[in-house]
């Protein structure tokens, strides 16, 4: 069977996918890296006895780095201090990249690869590695929403607000959740081979 001929063969399912993948993937590797997971406009010091100091500057933390900006002057640095659930969340969430990068090579394999196309077990390791995947990201993103927004601070007054690249970040992770549902339904109209 020639290439066309494998992926005019394919299902329909199994074509959004194509799209799918590698739009999630990318969606999640911009969210990953950047420094905008969260924002926090510090508004306020207390200074004990002497009462609070009215201050304005804000401050974008990513999963790698931390940014300042005070007058519009940004100055990016890594983390004085990084906490167990950052570990863990950084852990989570580098797991689901490299679960997102190796699925999105499953569904060409199984798009474009005639003699592997054929056969089920690869439709269904495609499936359950999404899943996983998605299991991954998810638990990244929960450590990362319970524990962001921790009353640390005792000096300073600060609203802190989940960010863009957050967003990104679990945009990717329902566009997962849909590609998992295609991609099993792709398995489940495989023949046995």
């Amino acid at each position: 069977m020639a290439l066309l001929e494998t992926f005019s063969t394919s299902s329909i399912f199994l074509k959004i996918c194509m799209v799918l993948m590698p739009l999630q993937t990318l969606i999640y590797m911009i969210g990953f890296s950047t420094d905008y997971w969260v924002k926090k406009n510090v508004s306020s010091i207390n200074l004990g006895s002497i009462g609070n100091v009215d201050i304005s500057f804000k401050v974008y933390e990513g999963l790698w780095k931390v940014q300042s900006c005070v007058i519009n002057q940004c100055a990016t640095a890594d983390f004085p201090n990084i906490e167990g659930w950052l570990h863990a969340t950084r852990f989570f969430a580098t797991i689901g990249l490299i679960g997102f990068l190796v699925t999105t090579v499953g569904v060409f394999v199984c798009l474009f690869v005639t003699e592997l196309s054929q056969r089920r077990i690869l439709h269904i390791l495609t499936t359950l590695l999404a899943a996983g995947t998605g299991v991954f990201v998810v638990v990244a993103v929960v450590i990362y929403g319970i524990n962001y927004n921790n009353p640390d601070q005792r000096i300073l007054t600060l609203d802190k607000d989940p960010n863009w690249s957050f967003g990104l970040c679990v945009a990717a992770l329902i566009l997962d959740i849909i590609a998992t549902i295609l991609l099993a339904l792709n398995a489940t109209r495989k023949p046995n081979v």
